[in-house]
Order: structure tokens, then C-alpha cells, then sequence
């Protein structure tokens, strides 16, 4: 367990360190979830400055064992979610991750999170750079 929270530390300086400022994350909440639900879900807006694409590619956070890229939508009338690998943020535009649509899926988190507590959320990109985030978590938006 050492070797894994030591990396988790020596991987969060290195990202602090390449965060930039043509990133802007907005808004980020967790919805709260009824007592004995073990899945939690995750909304944010995410803005991209710079003349470049950039692609969201794994979120981690210290209070889940994992968070998943995911994507709701209704095709043909039928509701779906699906599993997404990266997510990707347009040159000059933004993506908000929202119930329906983009948003991070959390199972099984370490304690049980009601509104007001907050949650460090760490975004990995394709470019190497990640950004720390705080998220509230909220009984609804």
C-alpha cells in the first residue's frame, strides 16, 4: 500500500506542476446519493482557452476506488450510458459534463458524502497536464 500512495503523491506534484491556465474548470459537484447507494455521479463545465483540442482521459479521486468517463444519452427512445475512453474538449469551446449527458460515474466511495462535503478530483489529460478540482456535493444543481 506504501508504494501506491507514495506514487499517487510523486504523480499529483508532477501534475500540479503542469496544470496551465488555458484549462478552466467550472461548477464541479457531486450529486448526493441516497443512503446505501453504492454509485455516485460527478458534473462540471470544462473550458478549453487555447488554439488546441485537448482530451480528458481519467479522472482520479482519493475518496473512490475509481471514476469512469461516461456518456448518457436516448437513441431510438431507449436511455443508454455509455463508457467513454477520453472526452474531448474543443480548441476555443468547453464541454459541461451533466446529468444526460458527459459525467463521471464513482463507485464505492470510501465514506458515505452528503451535501456540503467536498471531494478532491485530480483530471488527467492527453498532454500529460492534470488539474485538481474541488467538488461540492449537492443534493441537486
Amino acid at each position: 500500500m506504501k508504494p501506491l500512495l507514495l506514487s499517487l503523491l510523486l504523480g499529483l506534484t508532477t501534475c500540479l506542476a503542469r496544470a496551465g491556465d488555458d484549462l478552466q474548470i467550472e461548477n464541479a459537484w457531486i450529486r448526493e446519493a441516497p443512503p446505501g447507494a453504492r454509485m455516485l455521479a460527478g458534473f462540471m463545465v470544462i473550458r478549453n482557452i487555447s488554439d488546441t483540442d485537448i482530451e480528458l482521459v481519467d479522472v482520479d479521486s482519493e475518496a473512490f476506488a475509481h471514476v469512469m468517463l461516461h456518456k448518457s444519452e436516448t437513441v431510438d427512445g431507449v436511455a443508454r450510458m455509455s463508457h467513454m475512453d477520453s472526452i474531448v474538449i474543443p480548441a476555443q469551446g468547453s464541454v459541461a459534463l451533466e446529468p444526460g449527458s458527459y459525467h463521471l460515474m464513482m463507485p464505492a466511495p470510501d465514506t458515505r458524502l452528503v451535501e456540503g462535503d467536498s471531494v478532491p478530483l485530480l483530471l488527467h489529460f492527453s498532454d500529460e497536464r492534470c488539474v485538481r478540482v474541488q467538488a461540492e456535493v449537492k443534493k441537486q444543481p
